[in-house]
């Protein structure tokens, strides 16, 4: 993907919305309220079964059943089968799943699959302009192919403790203000930097924890001194650039994420952002379906569903599921 970005941008262009991704979802919401869907925000759900969900309300409130005609879920699905569906099928659906595993939150997913890379990404506010940056920046490490080779390696496949300041790695820039002035107030800057890592190595015994203890266990698999010393090479790499030579000073605010606060923030399976990998036993037919094998009335929709990852690609799978939530509840209307 970051050797065909910038080809593809010289021929098509790049179409990105003003106000950032959020502002897409946003709209989404506005357009759902205006024709009347109720959306019930700081509610978890911890069950999905076919008659409907549990949910439990802010700050571990009160539970209770929605009852629904037809689940869509859209929590990432390896999450989604190992910590929502299986509490209400196989074999302890036939004597109904206990309501304190229905209500129980937890932290799980399907190893079964084949994840994309993890991510770190250091978001900084800068107060000033960065304008030797584009909107998109591939830093790439290719003094040699063997260096070329290890620098796609090594963040995934090493432990952590591995990787040292003489590890090759590559990373990605964007600087939203170069096209979006909305991105930072006039005089600063703000930008993002992706740092492609391994991701998170599943633990059964954490999936027997409450959700919070098991976060906890998974953030820790990204320590402060692995970070410190990625943003320290970071910061390095850019410094070759003109105007970015004593960034780091020029940091006014700092979020950083890793797996682990992914995992936290978007309950992803194995704490990818970006869903399962497009290998070939996961791509087009290959990867796992809308429908849920195990619930008829629930279908998926996400990055790790068909047709695949990438805002484009989930909103085209968004817009086929709606197709075929309507066609399932016509048709069972039809036969009524």
């Amino acid at each position: 993907a970051a050797l065909e970005l910038h080809p593809t941008n010289k021929k098509a262009g790049v179409f990105a919305p003003i106000g950032g991704f959020r502002a897409v979802g946003n709209s989404f919401r506005r357009l759902a309220e205006s024709f009347g869907v109720e959306i019930r925000f700081q509610t978890t759900v911890t069950q999905v079964s076919n008659e409907g969900v549990m949910i439990k309300g802010e700050n571990g409130g009160e539970s209770s059943f929605v009852p629904a005609d037809l689940v869509v879920v859209n929590a990432d699905l390896p999450f989604a089968t190992k910590s929502l569906i299986s509490k209400s099928s196989g074999e302890d659906n036939k004597n109904h799943a206990s309501e304190i595993d229905a209500i129980r939150e937890t932290f799980d997913w399907d190893d079964q699959f084949d994840f994309s890379s993890g991510v770190v990404a250091f978001h900084w506010a800068v107060n000033k302009p960065l304008d030797d940056l584009n909107t998109h920046n591939v830093f790439m490490s290719a003094g040699s192919r063997s260096e070329a080779e290890q620098s796609w390696s090594i963040l995934r496949d090493a432990n952590n403790k591995d990787v040292t300041g003489d590890t090759p790695f590559n990373f990605y820039v964007h600087r939203a203000s170069k096209t979006d002035p909305s991105a930072a107030p006039e005089g600063c800057d703000s930008i993002m930097v992706l740092v492609p890592c391994k991701h998170l190595s599943r633990q059964a015994e954490f999936s027997r924890l409450p959700r919070e203890e098991a976060i906890l266990k998974y953030k820790a698999q990204f320590d402060d001194d692995f970070i410190c010393s990625m943003k320290k090479d970071v910061l390095k790499r850019l410094s070759v650039l003109k105007g970015l030579g004593n960034l780091e000073s020029d940091i006014i605010h700092e979020v950083i994420d890793t797996p682990g606060t992914y995992a936290d923030y978007y309950n992803v399976g194995a704490g990818v952002p970006f869903g399962l990998s497009h290998g070939f036993g996961q791509l087009s037919l290959t990867r796992p379906p809308a429908q849920s094998k195990e619930l008829e009335n629930v279908l998926y929709v996400g990055a790790s569903s068909r047709p695949g990852n990438g805002v484009p690609l989930v909103l085209i799978g968004a817009k086929l599921v709606a197709e075929k939530a309507i066609r399932k509840l016509s048709n069972r209307d039809q036969s009524d």
